[in-house]
């Protein structure tokens, strides 16, 4: 049987410098799984002390000319990751829009596991506005999904309200991942339009949350197994096969 051609899979985010996470994580994520990883650095950030975390965004004519490039590209899919500034999200809201890509996943990374802010609040605001409705597939976990929406991460709302809720922001389908909620299991939470929720649940792995990377890697992850397949539901379940045997690893 031949070997299934490799996707070509379009990585736009900040480089860490400890590897932990960023597109690091993303480009070893779809090297495992078989697939071409073609990378846009929109920031350099130095976290190799979370102390001392530093973010150089990467001035708005380089993120313009490396977008031009991936404009050239035939991407079978496209992952979007930390944003560090309004600029920022404007050039990536203008190359989605010249972009054929039909397969675009959006992780809003807010800020470190640390607490550390990886976006101005005026990028934050012009990400919810301008660049969400442009993309097929956000995945904020609890607390991003609480910051799109503007409300305390302690207030009485379910998870699936919260989801729905994330949903009217304009994306074609939102995952609301659980990993940090309370609980015996993880569940996550896919809202594919008008269809019905979807739960995975998920083993909880001790340790797992103090592993850097997973929401970075499971996006990425989606990206690889929706390239492959038009079954966005079979893709997200599949991609967190992927992060529970890495997270084990």
């Amino acid at each position: 049987m031949d070997k299934p051609k490799s996707k070509k899979i379009g990585i736009i985010g900040g480089t860490d410098s400890s590897r932990g996470s960023g597109l690091f994580a993303d480009e070893e994520t779809i090297y495992e799984l078989g697939d071409k990883p073609i990378a846009v650095i929109s920031a350099i950030t130095q976290q190799c002390n979370s102390s001392k975390i530093r973010i150089h965004a990467v001035p708005a004519l380089g993120l313009e000319s490396q977008l031009d490039g991936l404009l050239q590209e035939e991407l079978d899919a496209i992952k979007i990751g930390m944003l560090p500034d309004e600029s920022s999200v404007r050039k990536v809201g203008e190359f989605l829009n010249k972009s054929s890509c039909k397969k675009v996943i959006l992780d809003p990374v807010q800020m470190t596991s640390n607490g550390h802010s990886l976006i101005t609040d005026e990028g934050w605001e012009c990400l919810i506005k301008d660049l969400i409705p442009r993309v097929n597939l956000v995945t904020p976990n609890i607390q991003e999904a609480c910051k799109l929406l503007n409300i305390n991460n302690s207030e009485k709302i379910s998870p699936v309200s919260l989801a729905n809720e994330c949903s009217k922001l304009g994306a074609r389908s939102i995952l609301l991942k659980g990993g940090h909620a309370a609980g015996e299991q993880s569940t996550d939470l896919l809202v594919e339009g008008t269809s019905p929720v979807i739960e995975y649940k998920w083993e909880r792995i001790p340790g797992g949350t103090e592993v850097r990377g997973t929401g970075c890697r499971l996006a990425s992850a989606i990206s690889c197994n929706w390239a492959k397949t038009n079954h966005l539901p079979i893709s997200v379940k599949e991609a967190g096969k992927y992060l529970q045997n890495y997270i084990r690893r």
